[in-house]
């Protein structure tokens, strides 16, 4: 191959994976003044404790947060469905993320809260974990996420999926 048609090739592979990446970007954090759709919000505690609990098709979390003033503490656990992970039990990839909303659900700030656990095999819970600033006219919050999962290494053409959970308008 002459040095020409291997950057011809390089080029395409670079635009491919753009495109693969730019699919799922979406689901990873919303607009600054998205709308997260009223069932999705959950409500804060102007200083105090909010339990609640977030559950899809593909995971569960219970969690907390303590507002003080303008700071948060999240912390909880996540569990994955067995459905996922019977089927895709190697997590290739995983993103959680924490919004902050203003009275009318709008998006004022997003942080990552993904965990930070290897996951070469599904954990039965994971634990989350999280604190900083909150934005001044936060009144609630919102979560989405986006993760790929995939077979065993070992098994023969390993097959993959995708889970996301994306509440905004």
């Amino acid at each position: 191959m002459t040095t020409h048609r291997v950057t011809k090739v390089l080029l395409v592979l670079v635009w491919l994976s753009v495109l693969s990446l730019s699919g799922c970007a979406n689901y990873l954090t919303p607009q600054t003044g998205a709308i997260a759709r009223p069932d999705d919000r959950f409500d804060l505690v102007k200083d105090g404790v909010y339990d609640g609990d977030l559950n899809t098709n593909n995971l569960s979390m219970t969690y907390s947060i303590a507002e003080s003033g303008n700071t948060f503490n999240l912390s909880g656990v996540l569990s994955f469905s067995d459905s996922l992970t019977n089927s895709f039990p190697v997590v290739e990839n995983f993103v959680l993320k924490m919004n902050f909303l203003d009275s009318d659900g709008k998006v004022l700030k997003t942080i990552d809260i993904s965990p930070m656990v290897d996951f070469n095999m599904v954990p039965s819970q994971v634990p989350i974990k999280a604190s900083g600033s909150t934005p001044a006219t936060a009144t609630a919050i919102a979560f989405n996420f986006f993760g790929q999962f995939r077979g065993t290494v070992d098994e023969a053409g390993a097959n993959s999926t995708e889970i996301f959970y994306f509440p905004f308008n």
